[in-house]
């Protein structure tokens, strides 16, 4: 059974079976009925229960060949994905604020009045660690100091 798409060769969605549907002892399927079996019955029997191992073993390579499409292409995204997102952080949106904007939120995380020598991990001194643009925005504006 190798029915695949030309395409992306993935299997066929449509695969074709060997058994026969409905099955030849469809009356007997699901009850307690005892029936005599014939010898050609048993035959039959075993072909049908052969044609359905074949069908699952044809259905288990199907469905191998998808899972390992869809973690090859689960691979592929996530790869996409960090690129985009390595490319967005080099310009995030807080870098395009212009620098009276960027100041007045400055000055909205500070407590009043802020004593710069208390300590260089807040206030401005903390900015300043953030990024080249914060800290030249944050040394610039005397009323943060």
């Amino acid at each position: 059974m190798s029915h695949e798409c030309p395409h992306c060769r993935l299997p066929a969605t449509k695969t074709p079976t060997r058994i026969p549907i409905p099955s030849p002892f469809q009356a007997h399927l699901g009850t307690n009925v005892t029936f005599f079996v014939t010898d050609d019955a048993r035959v039959e029997i075993r072909n049908v229960v052969a044609d359905a191992k074949a069908d699952i073993a044809d259905l288990d390579r199907v469905i191998q060949k998808i899972e390992s499409s869809l973690a090859a292409a689960k691979k592929k995204r996530d790869n996409i994905i960090a690129y985009h997102d390595a490319h967005v952080a080099l310009s995030p949106p807080i870098h395009q604020l212009p620098p009276e904007v960027l100041l007045e939120i400055f000055h909205l995380t500070f407590e009043k009045p802020y004593n710069v020598f208390a300590s260089s991990r807040s206030g401005p001194w903390l900015l300043g660690k953030v990024c080249r643009t914060w800290r030249q925005t944050a040394r610039s504006c005397p009323s943060l100091w």
